[in-house]
């Protein structure tokens, strides 16, 4: 998470993920160990929002060459909906409140249910 806020250690990380080894000195000791992993990197876009109408790594501030080394990219859009989030929010905090959503949409009179947004009624 936050793989764009690294800064100078992705340089580290990809000396690992092209070389697929790890320099490393200590104590005037300089030995070169091997590196066999996985990589999975989460970063957000700069000022929060993703540009439809840059690159990923103008979107990132991340150096091409890092994100080169990456095999898939996965881009997770969150197109703001009021009423979706509302929906959403309203149901993770009955699940943290111990409480059932199900349940509680159950027991509500029709006319206190919450009306489904734009995006609900399109399916």
């Amino acid at each position: 998470d936050e793989f764009d806020k690294m800064g100078g250690e992705q340089q580290a990380l990809l000396e690992a993920m092209e070389q697929q080894s790890i320099s490393v000195a200590k104590a005037g000791i300089v030995c070169s160990l091997s590196a066999r992993c996985s990589v999975i990197a989460a970063a957000n876009p700069v000022g929060g929002h993703y540009n439809r109408g840059k690159t990923v790594n103008e979107n990132l501030k991340m150096p091409r060459a890092i994100l080169s080394r990456f095999d898939v990219i996965f881009i997770l859009l969150d197109d703001p909906d009021a009423d979706r989030d509302l929906l959403l929010s309203e149901h993770v905090m009955a699940l943290h409140s111990n409480r059932n959503p199900r349940s509680n949409a159950q027991s509500q009179a029709p006319s206190e249910r919450p009306t489904p947004g734009p995006s609900q009624q399109r399916r």
